[in-house]
């Protein structure tokens, strides 16, 4: 039914083309047929000529019309959801279901590909479930993190403006700080670290440091792939591993990660339970982002407890005297 609709759309399109070329057809055949004197037949060419250019003008507009909608709606953060959620194969999903799609995943994933801001609800929630599943299960999970670069003041400054700008009034984005986004960020390298250490028979990590902002969270896992704005209240999509968008974004996502900078976990320095502000200090200078001297021993302290923290950033702040940062 809809390829009959889409058909009788075009030729509805192309109608005015097809009259002028039965015009033309019909005067050509007459003339032939020196029905119409000889003068006339001449007279009647330059219209159908020009009528045949009026067509073929309107139709070249139009597609510059269609090409600058597309355009346009391409270079918007509105658009680009528009176009991603076009598709059999793409669900859009609401809070609710976007948090029982992640716990799903959470529990039978053997991979988790993430890409986004300071990776918050990774450190608090995704990763530690996943690792605490491998260990019920003595499997292995695959982590790989793309994250903001938090010794990129610029970048982090950046960040939080965009969702300073974007929150309503009263909004808790208002009260970010650069700091606050670049601690954020350390905890969760710091946590990534940890759980390596300890659970190195279970998990596999890489983590790449990214140098641009995006207001777009992906999660990919073995079942599916979740994109995701700046909280649960906000609509997401769903991209399960069946359709044809999944395997391109899965290479997009890695081809993405690889073009960060990539931290050696190699490297790491060991790490206590629970880790102390003097390892953490060593843990990055050793990765090569060091804290430089904006950290003060109270924010070191601040980054090591928030690290192993398992307060949901969705349901509660993370402890500590500043303000928590992105849940991206």
């Amino acid at each position: 039914m809809t390829s009959v609709k889409m058909r009788l759309r075009g030729a509805l399109t192309n109608i005015d083309l097809g009259i002028v070329l039965l015009v033309g057809a019909v005067v050509s055949v007459l003339d032939l047929l020196e029905v119409l004197p000889e003068q006339n037949a001449d007279e009647l060419i330059l219209p159908v000529l020009a009528l045949l250019a009026f067509v073929w003008i309107r139709d070249r507009n139009r597609q510059a019309r269609v090409a600058d909608q597309i355009a346009a709606l391409g270079r918007t953060a509105d658009g680009m959801w528009r176009v991603l959620s076009t598709g059999d194969s793409v669900k859009s999903l609401n809070g609710a279901a976007i948090t029982r799609l992640l716990a799903e995943a959470r529990a039978g994933s053997d991979m988790w590909l993430f890409k986004g801001g300071t990776g918050t609800y990774i450190r608090a929630v995704t990763l530690p479930e996943c690792i605490e599943r491998a260990k019920r299960t003595r499997s292995r999970m695959r982590f790989l993190l793309e994250l903001l670069d938090p010794t990129n003041k610029e970048l982090c400054k950046a960040y939080t403006r965009l969702h300073q700008n974007l929150a309503g009034d009263g909004g808790e984005e208002k009260k970010w700080t650069v700091l606050g986004t670049r601690k954020d960020v350390y905890s969760t390298i710091l946590a990534a670290c940890w759980f390596r250490q300890h659970n190195s028979h279970l998990l596999d990590l890489k983590i790449g440091l990214s140098g641009t902002i995006s207001l777009f969270r992906c999660d990919l896992t073995s079942h599916n792939l979740v994109i995701t704005q700046r909280g649960p209240e906000f609509p997401g999509l769903a991209i399960p591993r069946d359709s044809p968008h999944y395997n391109p974004w899965y290479v997009e996502l890695e081809n993405s990660l690889d073009q960060t900078r990539v931290l050696e976990i190699g490297k790491a320095s060991p790490l206590s339970s629970p880790p102390t502000a003097e390892e953490a200090r060593r843990l990055f200078e050793v990765l090569g982002i060091p804290l430089t001297d904006e950290f003060k021993d109270s924010d070191v302290k601040d980054i090591c407890n928030a690290a192993l923290s398992r307060t949901d950033p969705y349901q509660g702040r993370v402890p500590g005297p500043a303000p928590a940062a992105s849940v991206n």
